[in-house]
């Protein structure tokens, strides 16, 4: 009965399949195969993990804050997800704040839960950029127009000053809008500029002043509507005009991304310790390695190791000059690749600043 079993069942197969129309054969069905997560198989021991972790972050320790690229569309690798970052990261910061995703949207809830907050990004070098890139073009048209036609007369100068007064107005509105309409639970106001020592007319500071109060004021704006939020600094402080800025400001990110060791990180931020500026809150800014436009390569220090795990122990190094209060990392999505371990940079630097958290 075995012998004509195993000689008849595949040709009853192939008759049957016979009747299958052509439909059939391509509506494939998925086999729909679950692992249980931490939770499902151990939820009392996931619920103690979770409280330890809520209570470890709301102590005081250094803090580990990082920002990703985030897209606006559906995330096609496990990088693109927040519930993938270690979960003891602090903060999370969203640099396309106006493009996030319905899936990045959703995982803000999660990651809460696990005491991560979720930022906005506010900033006015993309705003001041993309404005330079507005004039390029004008200029590249005017030059046309002007090839083309013969002029009559001299045309009326244009107050591009003013105009780009209004032109970040609006756009930092549009950035601060799309961080209340997510519900983030702060902003990050990234802001360069350049040395103040440099103004030396009143009309020269009055004109700076007016371009800064353009971005700043909106975020102060946001900060008086959103008490319970936090708003973060990252840049040059000591560029800024109005210091009384950082009094509601958390932290005080620098900017180091070309530091090549740790004495340049020091030196960066004894540069921004200017007066006014508080420096018992600076966070030492670092990211993942990439190349710039002049060819550099930024994220790595001068004997080629992690400017991540640099700024790490730099951070945990005694100072008492000022306090460091941690360290940021950029574009912290690209740690996430790695065949053996998944974001194992941040997750070596996690452990340099906390070696007790797992």
């Amino acid at each position: 009965m075995r012998k004509i079993l195993k000689y008849t069942l595949p040709t009853i197969l192939a008759c049957s399949m016979l009747h299958i129309s052509c439909s059939d054969w391509t509506d494939v069905e998925s086999i729909k195969l679950k692992t249980p997560t931490i939770e499902e198989q151990n939820p009392e021991l996931y619920a103690q993990y979770v409280k330890s972790l809520n209570e470890f972050k709301a102590s005081e320790h250094q803090v580990v804050i990082t920002s990703i690229d985030n897209v606006g569309t559906m995330p096609v690798s496990r990088s693109q997800h927040l519930t993938d970052m270690p979960d003891s990261i602090d903060y999370i910061c969203l640099n396309n704040i106006t493009e996030v995703s319905e899936i990045n949207a959703s995982e803000i809830k999660e990651v809460r839960q696990l005491g991560t907050k979720v930022l906005g990004l506010t900033d006015f070098d993309k705003i001041e950029n993309a404005w330079k890139k507005i004039l390029d073009e004008e200029a590249a048209n005017a030059q046309t127009i002007s090839d083309e036609t013969e002029n009559e007369g001299e045309e009326e100068p244009v107050d591009n000053a003013t105009r780009f007064i209004e032109y970040c107005k609006n756009e930092v509105a549009k950035q601060v809008a799309a961080s209340s309409a997510l519900g983030v639970d702060g902003i990050v106001a990234n802001y360069t500029g350049f040395d103040l020592n440099s103004l030396v007319e009143e009309n020269e500071i009055a004109a700076e002043t007016a371009r800064q109060a353009a971005f700043f004021d909106a975020v102060t704006g946001w900060k008086a509507e959103n008490a319970d939020k936090t708003i973060i600094f990252k840049g040059a402080p000591q560029n800024v005009i109005n210091k009384k800025f950082f009094t509601d400001c958390k932290y005080i990110i620098i900017n180091a991304h070309s530091a090549k060791n740790q004495n340049e990180m020091s030196y960066l931020v004894l540069m921004a310790s200017a007066k006014d500026v508080p420096t018992d809150r600076f966070v030492m800014g670092v990211t993942t390695p990439y190349l710039t436009n002049s060819g550099s390569y930024n994220g790595e220090l001068g004997d080629g190791s992690s400017a991540i795990i640099g700024a790490a122990q730099w951070a945990v190094s005694k100072t008492q000059d000022y306090t460091k209060a941690g360290i940021s990392i950029d574009a912290a999505e690209k740690d996430y690749f790695n065949v053996a371990n998944v974001y194992p940079t941040i997750k070596e630097a996690i452990n340099i600043l906390s070696p007790t958290v797992k």
